[in-house]
């Protein structure tokens, strides 16, 4: 997601600190992703951002569409943040084929404004393709 996140966890630690030390954060903790993980998640928030279709809000955080076509790379992706950032809550559905939708529902308990920051990019490339349309 066009979220230069280097990962959901990078810009989480951006928007919080925690005088426990270097990486650890409120809903976050770096220190358990590699540097090729931080690599690869760069690499599959471009892809994913490409895909999103729509955002919607809940009331503890965000579940957003995409395209069925990358459910392979928005595992991955999910597998590499969730490994980050434990305390938050991934749902991934996806709706009868051939034309059915893929959601990722991200959502944590007083987590809601970090989720909608961190997505903000996505957010604002999702309002530019909808303003091309």
């Amino acid at each position: 997601m066009t979220l230069i996140l280097t990962t959901l966890c990078i810009v989480l630690s951006a928007l919080t600190s925690d005088p426990s030390g270097p990486g650890e954060r409120a809903h976050c903790s770096l220190a358990t992703l590699t540097t090729a993980e931080r690599a690869r998640d760069h690499e599959l928030v471009t892809v994913l951002a490409d895909a999103l279709k729509e955002r919607r809000d809940l009331t503890d955080g965000y579940a957003y569409r995409f395209e069925p076509g990358v459910m392979k790379e928005l595992g991955e992706w999910l597998q590499i943040v969730a490994k980050c950032c434990q305390p938050l809550r991934y749902e991934v559905s996806l709706e009868p084929q051939p034309a059915g939708a893929l959601w990722v529902r991200i959502t944590g308990h007083e987590a809601k404004e970090f989720i909608g920051l961190e997505f903000a990019s996505l957010a604002k490339k999702l309002a530019a393709k909808d303003g091309h349309r």
